[in-house]
C-alpha cells in the first residue's frame, strides 16, 4: 500500500536571514521587523509499504495471530507544535529537508495469542466435580511487539541562533565519516564528544564536525536511527459463572512481561557533550495489575 500528500502546513521564519551559497549573510529581508511566523503548504511526503498477516482460527483452544509490515515513510514537514527533528537551516528551501519522517518505521512486528486449556465444563479433560470449577474456565492471551527505532536528528545546536536568531532554524554538522553505532544508553554512537563513550575499532573517527559559523552543514534529515522496542504483554483471566445471567471474571495482566528497558531518543546535538546519551524512557518497566469483573 502506499500513500502521498501535498500541501502539508510548515512554519518558518519569514525574516530569516538570507542564506547565500550555504552561508548566512546576517541579512533579515525586513529590517524593521523581528520574526515573522509564517504558515505555507511547501511540505509533501509519501509512504510505501508491504503489510502481511498469518492467522490460525482456534484450533483446540489455540488461536494466532501474526503481522508484520516493512515500509518507508519520507517527508519534509516536520510534525509542528510535537517533538519533531526541527526545521531546515534554510526556510525558505523546504525541499532540501526531504528525508526519513519523523515516525517513520521501517519493520513492525506483531504476534498475538489466546489459549484455553481443554479444561472444566464442556470440555476434554476435568468436565465434572470440583476439578471442573477449579481447573475450568481459564484464558491465556498476551502480544508480542517488536519495530524498529524512529529516526532523529543530527544537529550542532550551538549555532542554530547564527541561521535564524529566532529559533526557527536547525543547524546541521559537517558529516566527515560514518556512524558507528555502540548501542549503549551512555553512548548511543560514537563520537568523542561524549567522555563516556569509547571506541569500537581502531579505524572508527567523530561522524560529525563543526560546519563553521553561519555556514549549512551538508547532513541531511534524520540520518540517525534510535532504539528498538521489543516488548510483551500477557493477561491471564479466570471465568468464575454464578448464575446463568451473570458472573465473575478475574484478570491478572502483565505489560513488559520481560521488563526490557524501553529507552527513548537519543540526543543527536553534536556541539554538546551529552550527544548520544539516553536520558529518558519511551515506556513503562514491568507492570501488573489485577481486577474483579462483575458481568451481567
Amino acid at each position: 500500500m502506499g500513500t502521498k500528500s501535498t500541501h502539508l502546513d510548515v512554519i518558518y521564519d519569514y525574516n530569516q536571514p538570507i542564506i547565500s551559497g550555504g552561508v548566512s549573510t546576517g541579512v533579515q529581508p525586513y529590517t524593521n521587523f523581528g520574526q515573522v511566523e509564517y504558515t505555507t503548504p511547501y511540505g509533501f511526503g509519501n509512504y510505501n509499504g508491504l503489510q502481511a498477516s498469518l492467522v490460525q482460527q482456534t484450533v483446540n483452544g489455540l488461536s494466532v495471530r501474526a503481522a508484520y509490515t516493512y515500509s518507508r515513510s519520507l517527508d519534509n514537514a516536520p510534525e509542528e507544535l510535537e517533538s519533531n527533528s526541527g526545521d531546515p537551516p534554510n526556510g525558505r528551501n523546504y525541499a532540501a529537508w526531504y528525508g526519513p519522517s519523523d515516525f517513520d518505521v521501517p519493520h513492525r512486528i506483531s504476534v498475538s495469542y489466546v489459549y484455553e486449556p481443554p479444561f472444566g465444563h464442556g470440555k476434554a479433560m476435568f468436565n465434572s466435580g470440583a476439578l471442573a470449577w477449579i481447573l475450568g474456565n481459564w484464558q491465556t492471551s498476551g502480544v508480542y511487539t517488536f519495530y524498529s527505532g524512529h529516526p532523529f536528528q543530527a544537529k550542532w545546536g550551538s549555532e542554530s541562533s547564527q541561521l535564524d536568531p529566532y529559533g526557527y532554524a536547525t543547524a546541521v554538522p559537517k558529516t566527515v565519516a560514518p556512524v558507528h553505532y555502540v548501542n549503549s544508553q551512555s553512548c548511543w554512537f560514537y563520537i568523542s564528544k561524549n567522555s563516556t563513550c569509547s571506541a569500537p575499532g581502531a579505524s572508527v573517527t567523530d561522524p560529525y564536525a563543526d560546519p563553521g559559523n553561519f555556514v549549512v552543514g551538508n547532513t541531511g534529515r534524520n540520518t540517525l536511527r534510535g532504539p528498538n522496542t521489543n516488548v510483551f504483554d500477557a493477561a491471564l483471566v479466570k471465568h468464575i459463572p454464578i448464575h446463568e445471567s451473570w458472573n465473575l471474571e478475574a484478570r491478572w495482566e502483565v505489560f513488559n512481561v520481560a521488563n526490557h528497558a524501553l529507552f527513548g531518543q537519543p540526543s543527536g546535538d553534536a556541539s554538546s557533550g551529552g550527544v548520544a546519551s539516553i536520558t529518558n524512557l519511551s515506556g513503562d518497566p514491568r507492570v501488573m495489575q489485577f481486577a474483579i469483573r462483575v458481568n451481567w
